[in-house]
């Protein structure tokens, strides 16, 4: 018991980090639009803890995440004011935007791959990268309301399981496992509230 008390006030940003980034995996799941305000505060909590663990792509996937929370809780407000409603109407990926999404993603991990060569200390660029890739396709997928972003996150999240375990930060660890299983809840849960939003409109 002492061992681990010492070992989480050894830790405190860590443990912050596990507690936002839980309210905000819950307020996604329920497809609100206050997880755009809280994924504000997010990521100024994982960018230290990327920052010390020598992982880049968590690093600047954070900087990203800061940056399009704010666009995506416009976007989603707008959205939501043409709807006549608070919250946004969920939808499919259009076609296009994922053939184009497709195509472009092994070229952008190439690219990530081949700058690892210039950052050696990068812990595990394989794992980071695709980290990377995918939260920033993630992110804009779940800006436009569109239910199969939880599939990034299931990708992102087994991604940075792995990342995180080769930096032994366990917390933060335990925090993409609880992200990875719910992700898949997530996309049933979503899929469930865009059947019942096409009910109600007919």
């Amino acid at each position: 018991m002492e061992f681990l008390l010492s070992y989480l006030d050894a830790h405190r940003l860590e443990v912050i980090t596990v507690f936002v980034s839980l309210l905000w995996l819950y307020l996604e799941y329920r497809a609100s639009i206050w997880l755009w305000p809280v994924g504000i505060i997010l990521p100024l909590l994982w960018i230290p803890i990327a920052w010390r663990a020598h992982l880049y792509g968590m690093l600047a996937i954070n900087i990203y995440y800061l940056i399009t929370s704010i666009w995506g809780w416009i976007a989603w407000l707008r959205r939501g004011r043409k709807e006549g409603e608070q919250e946004a109407p969920i939808t499919d990926i259009p076609r296009r935007t994922l053939g184009y999404t497709l195509l472009g993603m092994p070229v952008a991990y190439g690219a990530l791959i081949w700058l690892s060569g210039y950052l050696p200390e990068w812990r595990i660029p394989w794992a980071d990268a695709l980290l990377t890739l995918s939260s920033i396709v993630g992110m804009v997928w779940m800006a436009r309301g569109w239910r199969q972003h939880w599939i990034c996150w299931i990708i992102a999240n087994a991604a940075g399981v792995i990342s995180l375990l080769n930096a032994e930060d366990y917390l933060s660890t335990f925090v993409y496992v609880v992200n990875f299983v719910t992700a898949f809840f997530g996309y049933h849960k979503w899929s469930r509230l865009m059947k019942g939003q096409a009910k109600t409109e007919q």
